[in-house]
């Protein structure tokens, strides 16, 4: 292997695997359609939702989103390397005494979620 070849694929290789974990987890292609579950996505709201009005919260909507993403790396005309990352999380708009207010969380804890209500 020539030198230039070598410094090559190593940097394609770092890329490859520093590139996705800036965007979530990386995750098996088999996990692309399982979702969250639904028991869950109502606890976390039901949290926000009363740590907002708690707050004195006049409007709070919350929106819980799981994002995926597909990296494809390739070198001249082949496929290297296909990395799928997941990145999951919480944001929560309120309004109290007329102003808006939002916080945002990646920690799909009931307490974190309440949490991020009570900052907005």
């Amino acid at each position: 292997m020539q030198r230039r070849d070598f410094l090559a694929l190593t940097g394609l290789t770092a890329g490859g695997l520093i590139v996705p974990s800036f965007f979530g987890k990386a995750i098996a292609a088999e996990q692309l359609h399982s979702t969250l579950d639904l028991g869950l996505k109502k606890r976390l709201a039901d949290a926000a939702l009363a740590a907002a009005r708690q707050a004195g919260a006049t409007y709070c909507d919350v929106r819980i989103g799981r994002y995926l993403r597909q990296f494809v790396i390739t070198r001249e005309d082949k496929v290297q390397n296909v990395v799928n990352t997941e990145s999951t999380g919480v944001g929560i708009r309120v309004i109290v005494n007329g102003a808006w207010g939002f916080a945002a969380t990646n920690q799909l804890g009931t307490a974190d979620v309440a949490r991020a209500a009570q900052q907005a």
